[in-house]
């Protein structure tokens, strides 16, 4: 019986058109290429031409028989997609490094695909605040889709945005909430092809902390969910939080140790610091930052539902991290926003109710627009967070 099934799954399975040898050598090199991956062997890599991506079925032999498709572009395709022929050729070199490893979680199934680093190795170069272009950068490439097979919305579409991810290198030995993408000079590119959303991850080049290990996380949200994951301070290892409902998922990028420079990282890490203690010059008002300042003045907890409403859509729970950090974020249609503050400057007498501490954004529109951060402190110890906009008429 068992002959006779694994006879007719052979006939179900025979291509009517055979590939070329040289197709089948690429394959079988493919095939090889991702068993020595396993065991971080594997520096320079080939990539398989599209068509047999696409067309090809692997057959390979071991104990039982089994088989595995690609479906997944490239990165290399990926880089196409966008339309960045530099990063292109980027990923097709021998610096680039091939993942592929899949992990789900939270209802969606998360692929590192590949990453690689390097300098002026995209068509897009970034610029800093001062004007300088951002050279040295490292790009990772991950496919995020529904777990099942449901397809992910176009970013054309009005649902593009609803299902939000962080996406981030981490450095172990760092406090993820500190040093993540957000703070790194990083962004992103995202498209969608046949249901599975891509990713290019585009930051500062990291490479020089390849001893002490890279991480790349993919978490729900528009922000750094320290709920997601479980860092370590003392051993400086990061991990996934296995009671987290929502997808956080966590990979090693396997990055040659040989391109470490400490002395590089250190002085990167002093230039962060310092930038981030940097004063900034006195902006002058104007008229829209006076009328502003005079409205959020005359806020107080007992007031502030006589002048503002509650935004219910950003309306939220948070939780109080082992650093005294409220955690927030939010999208609403119009704009979103997120951040953390410390718990003791919301609530300096740690009483129940509205903190007198309000937070604001605004744009030259002034009160039309102004979002209004507002803290609620409940009786078990959580924090409520929640937007209010300004009330037109009182």
């Amino acid at each position: 019986m068992k002959k006779d099934i694994d006879r007719l799954l052979e006939i179900a399975l025979t291509p009517m058109e055979l590939p070329d040898q040289e197709l089948n050598d690429q394959i079988l090199r493919r095939v090889k290429e991702r068993q020595d991956m396993k065991n971080d062997q594997v520096r320079n890599r080939r990539r398989i031409p599209a068509a047999a991506l696409v067309t090809a079925c692997i057959l390979m032999l071991c104990s039982s028989t089994a088989f595995a498709v690609y479906k997944y572009l490239t990165p290399a395709e990926a880089a196409t997609e966008v339309d960045d022929k530099a990063l292109r050729q980027a990923f097709l070199g021998e610096d680039a490094i091939l993942v592929n490893e899949t992990q789900e979680s939270g209802g969606y199934r998360v692929t590192l695909l590949g990453s690689v680093a390097g300098r002026s190795i995209s068509d897009f170069m970034e610029t800093d605040d001062h004007g300088e272009v951002l050279d040295d950068r490292i790009y990772t490439v991950v496919a995020i889709e529904r777990a099942d097979g449901t397809p992910m919305p176009d970013t054309s579409s009005d649902e593009y945005g609803n299902e939000a991810f962080y996406v981030s290198h981490y450095i172990r030995g760092l406090d993820p909430k500190l040093y993540s993408v957000m703070r790194m000079g990083g962004g992103y590119t995202a498209f969608v092809k046949n249901g599975v959303q891509y990713r290019i991850l585009d930051m500062d080049n990291i490479e020089m902390f390849a001893d002490r290990g890279i991480y790349v996380g993919v978490s729900a949200g528009t922000f750094y969910d320290a709920e997601a994951y479980v860092y370590n301070a003392e051993t400086g290892e990061m991990r996934r939080n296995e009671s987290y409902t929502g997808v956080n998922a966590l990979f090693r990028l396997p990055v040659d140790e040989s391109k470490a420079d400490p002395a590089a990282a250190e002085a990167y890490l002093k230039a962060l610091d310092d930038d981030t203690d940097q004063i900034e010059e006195p902006v002058e008002k104007d008229a829209v930052d006076l009328s502003v300042e005079a409205f959020m003045e005359k806020l107080t907890p007992e007031n502030i539902d006589e002048y503002a409403a509650p935004v219910e859509a950003t309306r939220q729970t948070c939780t109080v991290d082992e650093d005294g950090l409220v955690h927030y974020s939010y999208k609403t249609d119009n704009d979103e926003g997120g951040g953390a503050q410390a718990f003791d400057m919301l609530f300096p007498d740690g009483r129940a109710g509205i903190s007198p501490v309000f937070g604001c954004s605004y744009s030259e529109s002034g009160l039309a627009d102004l979002c209004i951060d507002v803290f609620i402190l409940n009786g078990d110890g959580t924090v409520t967070y929640v937007v209010y906009r300004y009330r037109s008429n009182p």
